[in-house]
């Protein structure tokens, strides 16, 4: 059916009156070309734990039919991207390339060319897939903590043996008598006594060598043996639990605290993820392959407009406000209050992922019919 916008709608008519309107639409099918983006999270914005929510594939469904460019910008991981792009794929019924993925270690490639000929502890995520990511990144010497307990049973004598139905492969087992040159955590942990206990090992060891520490005056002089990085600052996320749960920044504080407390200094590390620019950075690396940016009439490049929409006002929305891109915060995850945020305010608070996009959709028919009522004269729904 074609639907003419209501002549009552000139170019004088107030935004509020616009949006009314067209949010009283609800099958909108074709909107003129796009020069805008949706970036999305995961996690408590389109599933919360294994559970898909029930706007998710309305809102999803409303940018393809509209031809709108998306990618998803986690600080989930733990898997390589192809992986999590056919896991998404099942769970939404529609095709997610790996293409449209930031997961919170993909920037983490570039230091696949400083460290690949280096032995890098990996830490995070559950049996190997994590190692499977650093090798994916080009990592040619991987360790885990998991085969530094298995060559070493008393390094954490709390913590049990992973379970495995096929014994780590003892290639891998050979890189635990190899010096640790730095530190990467892909993922959150499975086992935090262990983790800690291995990771911390590797920062007050001797030049890097697991089973060495320095002495105590070195360890209040010198600085941590090497170097570490996060994926995610995060220090809650959301999952089908009523309340949020524990995540890698909750992990990064405990080993901050204890190697204070034993050395006196403080911790040194490099984070990634939201809401760092260099995540966001690299999303928009991404967003330019998938959907470049066309010049206007007048050959001058189109300025991109970017929405995200996340729950977590630390991660997701203090990321996109200081990246210059418009946020979206929703009230289906880590985020429930009535208002806006108090100390990362969104461009719009909303309730689901549906109203989310329903709202960009409604902001960019106004922009275009105060642009020129002209190109806005009729739509399908």
């Amino acid at each position: 059916m074609i639907t003419r916008i209501p002549a009552r709608f000139s170019r004088a008519s107030t935004a509020t009156s616009l949006l009314r309107w067209f949010h009283a639409e609800t099958k909108v099918n074709v909107i003129p070309e796009t020069n805008y983006n949706v970036v999305f999270d995961i996690d408590g914005v389109l599933i919360k734990g294994k559970q898909v929510l029930p706007q998710t594939h309305r809102a999803l469904g409303l940018l393809q039919s509209n031809n709108v460019p998306y990618i998803f910008l986690t600080n989930g991981g733990g898997v390589r991207e192809t992986d999590k792009a056919e896991q998404l794929s099942k769970m939404f019924g529609i095709h997610v390339s790996p293409k449209q993925l930031v997961l919170s270690h993909s920037p983490m490639r570039e230091l696949a060319a400083k460290y690949k000929d280096s032995n890098v502890l990996i830490v995070g995520g559950n049996g190997s897939n994590c190692r499977r990511v650093a090798e994916h990144y080009g990592l040619k010497h991987v360790v885990t903590p998991e085969e530094v307990h298995a060559v070493y049973p008393s390094v954490c004598p709390s913590s049990a043996p992973e379970a495995r139905s096929i014994p780590l492969a003892e290639k891998y087992l050979q890189n635990v008598h190899l010096p640790v040159e730095a530190i990467m955590v892909f993922h959150d942990s499975v086992d935090w006594g262990r983790d800690l206990q291995v990771m911390l090992d590797a920062l007050v060891s001797r030049n890097g060598f697991l089973g060495t520490t320095k002495s105590q005056t070195e360890l209040h002089t010198t600085k941590q043996s090497v170097p570490l990085y996060f994926s995610n600052a995060d220090l809650v996320w959301s999952n089908e639990f009523p309340v949020p749960r524990f995540a890698q920044g909750t992990f990064r504080t405990c080993l901050e605290r204890i190697y204070k407390d034993l050395t006196g200094n403080d911790l040194q590390y490099t984070l990634y993820g939201k809401p760092h620019t260099t995540t966001f950075k690299y999303a928009e690396s991404v967003l330019n392959r998938i959907a470049p940016v066309h010049a206007g009439p007048d050959g001058v490049l189109r300025k991109r407009t970017v929405y995200m929409i996340g729950d977590n006002p630390y991660a997701d929305i203090a990321g996109a406000n200081g990246y210059g891109w418009n946020s979206l915060l929703v009230r289906t995850g880590v985020f429930e209050g009535e208002g806006n945020h108090h100390i990362h305010p969104a461009t719009a608070v909303v309730d689901d992922v549906e109203e989310a996009v329903r709202w960009i959709l409604s902001k960019e028919i106004m922009k275009k019919h105060e642009e020129d009522p002209s190109e806005l004269r009729m739509y399908r729904f």
